[in-house]
């Protein structure tokens, strides 16, 4: 978490306190003040920045494992597809064999009946 200096604090108190009082307040002055807020300012946007840049990084890393997680996930079920689909194309294969030996072999009965009754075609 961002925490921002005590000093930048004083600095606005002195501020608001030389600007609320009767004392008068020079060019000299504001000059000095704006160049101590400018000061200020430019520390703690670097450290937000800083602290940016090593959050968006950290977040960075995590993306990329999560990436490579699902990259490996991803392929585990491409490899399980694929076997998945090698069984059935066997079993299908297997069924066709089968179904095409009984095609045959009744086919060969049918033959051999029509011989036996003399319906040659």
């Amino acid at each position: 978490m961002v925490t921002i200096q005590s000093d930048f604090f004083d600095h606005l108190v002195t501020l608001h306190i030389l600007i609320y009082s009767n004392c008068m307040v020079t060019k000299s002055d504001i000059a000095t003040l704006r160049k101590v807020i400018r000061e200020e300012v430019s520390n703690e946007s670097q450290t937000i920045r800083d602290e940016l840049g090593s959050d968006i990084t950290t977040s960075g890393f995590h993306l990329r494992d999560e990436i490579s997680q699902l990259t490996d996930r991803i392929k585990n079920l491409e490899i399980r597809s694929t076997k998945n689909h090698n069984e059935v194309k066997k079993e299908i294969k297997q069924v066709l064999n089968f179904l095409d030996k009984d095609n045959m072999q009744t086919r060969k009965r049918v033959i051999r009946i029509e011989q036996h009754l003399g319906l040659n075609q």
